[in-house]
């Protein structure tokens, strides 16, 4: 009785992951495929989410929760501030300078969509042997709020200059003006 209601429970909960990672996927390819970057923040805010629910799956509370909290919530107001801010628009940019950089860039994304399903599916026929084995994150996310929090902070402190960069070189008076 036990072990049938255990295998309906990993039988569900290998549906529930694939469903999530699935939704996470096109939401990254919704980001990246959308001109809008009012849509392209909002598909990335789709994936963030989805993102958490595999760590609470993972059995990660405390990751899922700073997912959406940090992510989802501040980094991703943040992104829509600066978009908003400097308020562009696909008439400024002109034609595309560099054409041929398409053709290596989709070989380059191509190489790394390649190697990422064959991690996945590793990953994936590892868990079919024994579904509820899960990963150690509360050891993974000990070490990084503890031995790796000056790393981590400085993360974020490069990303917030960057943007700040952004905005600066964004709002300079152009030529004539």
């Amino acid at each position: 009785m036990i072990a049938a209601k255990r295998r309906r429970f990993v039988v569900w909960l290998k549906g529930l992951f694939l469903l999530v990672a699935v939704l996470s996927v096109l939401g990254a390819l919704g980001m990246l495929a959308t001109p809008n970057p009012v849509h392209s923040v909002l598909y990335l805010v789709l994936t963030l989410f989805c993102v958490a629910a595999i760590y609470l799956m993972l059995g990660a509370e405390f990751l899922a929760v700073v997912q959406v909290i940090v992510y989802a919530g501040a980094i991703m107001v943040l992104f829509l501030f600066v978009i908003m801010l400097l308020n562009l628009r696909r008439d400024e940019f002109g034609a595309d300078p560099l054409p041929r950089q398409w053709t290596a860039g989709l070989f380059v994304c191509g190489g790394i969509a390649v190697v990422m399903v064959a991690v996945g599916l590793s990953v994936f026929l590892r868990w079919r042997t024994d579904p509820l084995q899960l990963v150690p994150l509360k050891d993974l996310s000990r070490l990084l709020f503890t031995k790796h929090l000056v790393a981590f902070e400085i993360a974020s402190l490069i990303l917030l200059i960057g943007m700040v960069g952004v905005v600066v070189m964004a709002k300079q008076p152009k030529e004539g003006a």
